[in-house]
């Protein structure tokens, strides 16, 4: 791992190797308790969008390299630069190249670039709740808590509209309502902790309804393992710096059955043989539909 990629791996990633959750998130700023700092009046601030940090005890800065140089320090171990490569390329382990894009996959970053969002709240529009529960079969009990609604803007078209919208890792927002499906923000996964602490195995899901469905088919109970909602097809690369090096046994995928899903579904098994996880491809449950979630709702009506 050379110094410009190692720059460029979201300190979010780090910190949550640390197990350490930001205590405030406003206009892209994170608020952390200091990895290094003993004194508990210690907070760093992390501007995402420049992934830089600042404490204000101490009026430091710094980068991603920094960051870890100094928390080496405070474990009274060797410190410098190449010490900290070497931690994140063990401990954080993202490497994107891991996993090539199938041919084809649309270059997303520049598509939703006019959108803004204005206000987030609880689901209560009745016409996004029509679109949960009768289109995609989801109960509001069960989305309740996954799922927000968010009013966007359109820069180009000067108008705002409504949508169920999914935070994702790096404070944007998958969006979608019964004509519009893009994101709002910068794009990557949603993480959800399982109920257990270290759990065995990790799930990814290709979005948030195939997820719903199957806490859905379970009567809303949680996974115990940890699971990834990957959010668009050009976030699977992303996955690969939560699941790396984490001590997973298993990967179980649950995608979809098209060719492009399929593909897909053929990189993490190649992914898992690569870091030794035992690979359990989900999608043979459901192989005569589309995905997970047109089996659950031809379930329901």
């Amino acid at each position: 791992m050379d110094i410009q990629f190692a720059k460029t791996i979201p300190l979010r990633k780090i910190f949550d190797v640390w197990g350490i959750s930001p205590k405030l998130s406003a206009n892209g700023l994170d608020l952390y308790k200091s990895p290094f700092n003993d004194d508990q009046r210690s907070r760093l601030v992390v501007n995402n969008t420049t992934n830089t940090w600042y404490d204000p005890l101490t009026e430091q800065t710094g980068d991603v390299i920094k960051l870890v140089c100094l928390y080496l320090q405070s474990q009274d171990v060797n410190h410098t630069v190449m010490d900290a490569l070497r931690w994140l390329k063990n401990m954080v382990g993202f490497n994107p190249s891991a996993i090539q894009l199938p041919h084809g996959t649309p270059d997303y970053k520049t598509i939703d670039q006019s959108l803004s969002v204005k206000h987030v709240s609880p689901l209560s529009e009745p016409v996004l709740i029509r679109y949960l529960e009768l289109r995609r079969g989801i109960p509001l009990q069960t989305a309740r808590h996954t799922l927000k609604q968010v009013r966007v803007r359109n820069s180009l078209t000067e108008k705002s509209f409504i949508a169920i919208g999914i935070k994702n890792e790096d404070g944007g927002f998958a969006i979608r309502n019964p004509t519009i499906k893009a994101h709002v923000g910068p794009r990557t996964i949603t993480f959800v902790r399982g109920k257990i602490p270290k759990p065995p195995g990790v799930h990814i899901f290709k979005d948030v309804y195939d997820y719903l469905s199957e806490l859905s088919f379970r009567d809303g109970k949680l996974f115990h393992d940890d699971c990834i909602i990957l959010n668009s097809m050009d976030c699977l690369q992303d996955m690969t710096g939560y699941v790396r090096n984490y001590g997973y046994e298993y990967l179980c995928s649950w995608l979809g059955n098209d060719e492009r899903w399929k593909k897909c579904t053929e990189l993490l098994r190649q992914f898992s043989e690569a870091e030794g996880l035992k690979h359990y491809p989900k999608n043979d449950d459901y192989s005569s539909f589309k995905d997970l979630n047109e089996k659950y709702t031809q379930s329901v009506f």
